[in-house]
């Protein structure tokens, strides 16, 4: 599935999306590089990858940085030998306020980590994933792109973006046998979806939990994914099952959208 002696970047590590895509890739023996910008949320990952059978590499990143993400690609190489995959996680989830009312900063802030610090990170690893002949880079994006959710209108347009990007820088490095695909995720059961929860529930007047049983009733699975569910699909675009598949996206997200 992924063969001998890959090597795999992962940003926005956590507690969500970012520990079950590095979890699972430790787990066919892909040696990974946890980044983010908290030591704590590292650590408690790569504590993880260790009980897993594989020795990560703990880098803190700041992906707004671009020498941040260049130090992060480099070590991976000094590390490891090379870089053959790149999950981008890392995500700024907006400034959840209506697009009439914004700010203007607020949406820089946005931005600096949805798209400019996916540009930052691409720019870095691109160069050292070629070296190695080829591999993937997975952008994982939101299906707010699809669905334009009120009061993300910041989100909505970095996630957007980034979108665009992972379709342009697919057909520019598909020459060198890079594939750059992305994943629309919806609702993922966790801390994000528990914070829009919270907003969007006391919006409304109900209490968080009739506002996640709601939601839960419109998809056609009855079930908001976890995060080791919808990491699955991640790791596929990642490995040579995907081996035909750039440009794309592939929406995760227990059938929200069927279309």
């Amino acid at each position: 599935m992924f063969g001998d002696k890959k090597v795999a970047i992962i940003t926005g590590v956590g507690p969500g999306m970012g520990r079950s895509i590095a979890l699972g890739l430790a787990r066919y023996d892909v040696d990974v590089v946890l980044a983010a910008r908290q030591p704590a949320r590292l650590g408690a990952v790569a504590e993880e990858v260790r009980r897993a059978g594989r020795d990560p590499l703990v880098v803190p990143t700041d992906i707004t940085d671009p020498a941040s993400c260049q130090a992060l690609v480099d070590a991976a190489v000094e590390r490891f030998g090379g870089v053959d995959v790149l999950v981008q996680n890392a995500h700024h989830e907006g400034d959840w306020a209506p697009v009439a009312d914004a700010d203007t900063e607020r949406w820089r802030a946005v931005f600096d980590v949805n798209l400019y610090g996916t540009l930052h990170l691409v720019q870095s690893a691109v160069p050292a994933i070629r070296a190695r002949g080829g591999g993937a880079v997975v952008l994982v994006n939101s299906g707010a792109v699809l669905s334009n959710p009120p009061n993300l209108g910041a989100y909505t347009a970095s996630k957007a973006a980034l979108a665009a990007v992972a379709r342009t820088l697919a057909v520019e490095v598909g020459q060198w046998g890079i594939r750059v695909n992305g994943v629309f995720l919806g609702g993922v059961l966790g801390d994000n979806i528990r914070h829009a929860a919270e907003h969007q529930s006391a919006a409304e007047g109900i209490t968080p939990e009739e506002w996640f049983a709601r939601r839960n009733a419109t998809l056609p699975l009855r079930h908001m994914p976890t995060p080791d569910e919808c990491a699955g699909a991640v790791l596929f675009l990642c490995s040579d099952l995907a081996a035909a598949v750039t440009g794309q996206h592939l929406s995760v997200n227990g059938g929200q959208w069927t279309t």
